[in-house]
């Protein structure tokens, strides 16, 4: 189930709470959908990153909705040919309310009961080797966070943003985006929407480029509320791509790291005292566990866990640093950073094994000649190794500690090797 045929069927695995397609739409002779296509290419299309009204048909919005919606851009004529329109494309049918991506289809209740899915225990697992966690897909495991909704008009918890790309971010570097943009809508395969998306990502972030908003270190220039908006219209031209065509595995992390930029914005937003990303702390952990998802060996795990944390979800971010850690490639200095993250995270009564199984993965990378490659990196790396020991220390009963110190001391005996 985890490649999927462009059809409504194999679309169970990739989206939850799938329900039947909609019985036929009610004729409309009044209203033209050729009148409506055109409408809705001038007055809507900026917002829907498909252009063509795919996600209003895919989710099954009502007459009404889409009325509703339309007339704050058209009169209400308008808007009846433009569901006309809708009408006519041909796509499966989900629910409003479904959640993409979401694991099982629903979220979770808790912390524990997401330790109780996984492990069926609240402890991680003393038994669990490497390959076992590494076998674990991110995607099929269920968390206790509820992802978002394609269109949520009472919050920015979905995945509709509320304004367009500006121009200057299309017309950056003679119109790149522009063009890299178009030449997907023409020719919608996957190597152009990798070129629309690096595009856009490079109009965000670009220092010459004056317009860029996601410039997130530099407090003068940086526009968060924008940054976010804008990174979520590339997400969905992105999430309307493996829709239409049934993909559910990944597309590359230069795809899929637009996803996790969302959630960077939400997360560095917090420093705008004036006008922070709504949700913040909620739109970090779930657009990062997105992107993440796809693959585990990207990105800090400061980062993703610590969104988790920030609700609440020790388990959550235990779990996340340490298949982290086994994902890293060969020489990554980042798996004694999870190491670091792994003991931070953990609940108390985990700490022993989570940092227990840390410690024995790293000692399976050094005794495979794996250790990072610059010297610095490898005093950093016995920092870190000592820094998880100390915090491990506080957070174990006694008698465990010895244990933990040995295994402690082969990792920094092999690293000085």
């Amino acid at each position: 189930m985890r490649r999927l045929a462009p059809s409504s069927a194999t679309l169970l695995a990739l989206v939850a709470g799938c329900s039947d397609s909609p019985s036929a739409p009610p004729d409309l002779p009044r209203f033209d959908p050729v009148l409506g296509r055109a409408a809705f290419e001038q007055a809507c299309a900026r917002c829907h990153a498909s252009q063509d009204g795919f996600d209003l048909a895919f989710f099954s919005f009502t007459d009404t909705t889409i009325i509703r919606r339309a007339v704050a851009h058209v009169d209400t004529a308008t808007a009846r040919h433009i569901v006309a329109y809708v009408r006519t494309l041909q796509t499966p049918h989900e629910a409003e309310t479904t959640r993409l991506f979401q694991p099982g289809g629903s979220p979770l209740a808790s912390d524990l009961e997401f330790a109780l899915a996984l492990f069926g225990r609240d402890a991680w697992p003393a038994e669990l080797t490497s390959a076992d966690l590494a076998a674990i897909d991110p995607l099929m495991v269920r968390i206790a966070v509820p992802l978002p909704v394609w269109s949520d008009e009472q919050s920015n918890l979905d995945w509709m943003p509320d304004q367009p790309p500006p121009q200057a971010i299309m017309d950056y570097a003679g119109g790149l985006a522009a063009a890299a943009v178009a030449g997907y809508r023409a020719v919608p395969t996957q190597d152009n929407l990798r070129r629309a998306v690096a595009a856009l990502r490079l109009a965000d972030r670009a220092l010459a480029n004056p317009a860029a908003p996601c410039l997130l270190d530099d407090s003068v220039r940086v526009d968060y509320r924008q940054c976010f908006e804008l990174r979520r219209w590339t997400s969905t031209l992105v999430a309307q791509h493996m829709l239409r065509y049934g993909i559910a595995a990944s597309l590359g992390a230069e795809v899929h790291d637009i996803w996790w930029d969302v959630g960077n914005a939400a997360r560095k937003s917090r420093a705008d005292r004036t006008q922070p990303v709504g949700h913040a702390i909620e739109n970090w952990a779930t657009w990062m566990f997105l992107g993440w998802s796809f693959d585990p060996s990207r990105h800090p795990s400061v980062y993703t866990g610590g969104g988790f944390r920030q609700l609440g979800l020790s388990r959550h971010a235990t779990f996340i640093a340490l298949r982290s850690q086994v994902a890293r490639p060969r020489h990554s200095p980042n798996v004694y950073d999870d190491l670091v993250h792994a003991v931070r995270f953990s609940p108390a009564s985990w700490t022993t094994s989570a940092t227990t199984f840390a410690l024995r993965h790293l000692l399976e990378r050094l005794q495979q000649g794996d250790r990072p490659q610059r010297p610095e990196q490898i005093e950093e790396a016995k920092v870190e190794v000592a820094m998880a020991l100390v915090e491990a220390s506080r957070k174990v009963p006694a008698a465990d500690r010895p244990a933990l110190e040995a295994m402690a001391q082969e990792v920094l005996a092999a690293l000085g090797n």
